[in-house]
């Protein structure tokens, strides 16, 4: 009784695969989803402008914007914008766009031509980049909270600015 009970299943359980289609030859395989990171990684000669009207106009730095893959994931970047201090990552959204996620920035400018130094931060909100349509260069735009407090100053800056990150 056991063993015709057994056979029985055995019977219902393979009808039911073949219907799934489990043995068919027509079966698409499974294929993993691309890592396309490699489309914007690497380092990037850039200028970071803040549009804010603190002290008068923008304000516009020299930099890099370093792309580089972050370890356990086929998605994920660590972004940085040397000579700011990051905390940022990005996750990509096509194949050569990314979303860049809440984080933060920070940069130390020491004394220089009679003129205090100053501490800027960015508290980033959300930000958006990737390859431009020719392949020729890799942006980034992000809006952030930007603070900046210069050892003579009584009050701190206060802006939300929008940033870009445009090829030099």
């Amino acid at each position: 009784m056991l063993r015709s009970l057994a056979l029985t299943c055995t019977a219902a359980l393979a009808l039911v695969c073949a219907a799934c289609g489990g043995d068919s030859e027509d079966a698409v395989p499974f294929e993993q989803p691309q890592d396309t990171r490699s489309s914007v990684t690497g380092e990037h000669p850039a200028t970071l402008i803040f549009n804010t009207q603190v002290n008068g106009g923008a304000d516009a730095f020299q930099t890099l914007l370093v792309l580089s893959p972050a370890a356990g994931s086929r998605d994920d970047l660590h972004v940085s914008l040397p000579p700011f201090e990051c905390d940022l990552t990005a996750t990509m959204t096509g194949e050569a766009t990314f979303a860049l996620q809440p984080g933060s920035c920070s940069l130390y400018i020491p004394p220089q031509n009679q003129q205090f130094a100053c501490n800027i931060d960015l508290a980033i909100l959300r930000g958006t980049g990737g390859r431009d349509t020719g392949g020729e260069w890799v942006g980034l735009e992000f809006t952030a909270r930007y603070r900046r407090m210069c050892a003579g100053d009584a009050q701190p800056s206060l802006a939300t600015v929008i940033a870009t990150v445009v090829k030099t």
